[in-house]
């Protein structure tokens, strides 16, 4: 009977998978990398911006509205090197802030009370934040004010003044705001007399804040 039987046939051994290809991961790699480098540039540009902020000395002029209407807007977005003394601000929040410029008559919350050249040679030092730190709240504290503008408490001081790389680059100027903590009034801070030049006199408040703001741009 054994002789009938079929002939056993051979073990094949499994079939073993073809090795899958590595795909190409070139372009994948390329990405990240580029990525990587996008977002480094970025960091460093954004770094360098807060160290030393880029001046506005080339930014066009404002052009101020001769006859504001029932708005009193005089100038929106006015870089803070084009105000002049007693200019009255709406929105003010920062001295290094594009300003809005109003008549004193309308609403508003700040005023730049004054402006001041320090008297250091052109090829001086650069006297240290704190030195003109000092300096700036003596003098923006010797601006007479208006007796009847009712100062007191609520509002703060602002100094604008030059950074160690704007001094390197001639500016000198310190310039002095008051603003309201909250809410707005609508006359100006200065005597009317004196609303084109900064005096040096007493200052009507000794008891205000003060507010320390860092120029670390260009102040003019």
């Amino acid at each position: 009977m054994e002789q009938n039987l079929p002939e056993p046939q051979a073990a094949l051994p499994p079939l073993s998978p073809e090795p899958q290809k590595p795909k190409r991961q070139f372009g994948q790699w390329f990405l990240l990398v580029a990525a990587v480098i996008a977002l480094a540039a970025a960091i460093v540009f954004l770094v360098l911006r807060v160290i030393d902020p880029p001046s506005r000395q080339g930014a066009d002029e404002v052009e101020r509205n001769q006859t504001p209407g029932l708005d009193g807007v005089i100038a929106e977005n006015m870089p803070p090197e084009q105000l002049i003394l007693a200019d009255c601000l709406r929105g003010f929040k920062s001295p290094l802030d594009l300003q809005t410029v109003v008549t004193c008559d309308s609403s508003h919350n700040a005023q730049l009370i004054g402006t001041f050249d320090v008297e250091d040679g052109p090829d001086a030092p650069y006297p240290g934040p704190d030195d003109l730190l000092a300096r700036s709240e003596d003098l923006c504290k010797s601006v007479a004010l208006d007796p009847s503008a009712g100062i007191d408490s609520t509002w703060t001081y602002h100094f604008s003044r030059p950074s160690e790389g704007t001094w390197k680059q001639g500016d000198r100027t310190i310039s002095c705001f008051l603003s309201l903590s909250e809410g707005s009034i609508r006359s100006s801070l200065l005597p009317a007399t004196d609303s084109d030049t900064a005096d040096s006199s007493e200052p009507e408040a000794s008891e205000q804040k003060t507010e320390e703001d860092q120029n670390s741009g260009n102040s003019n």
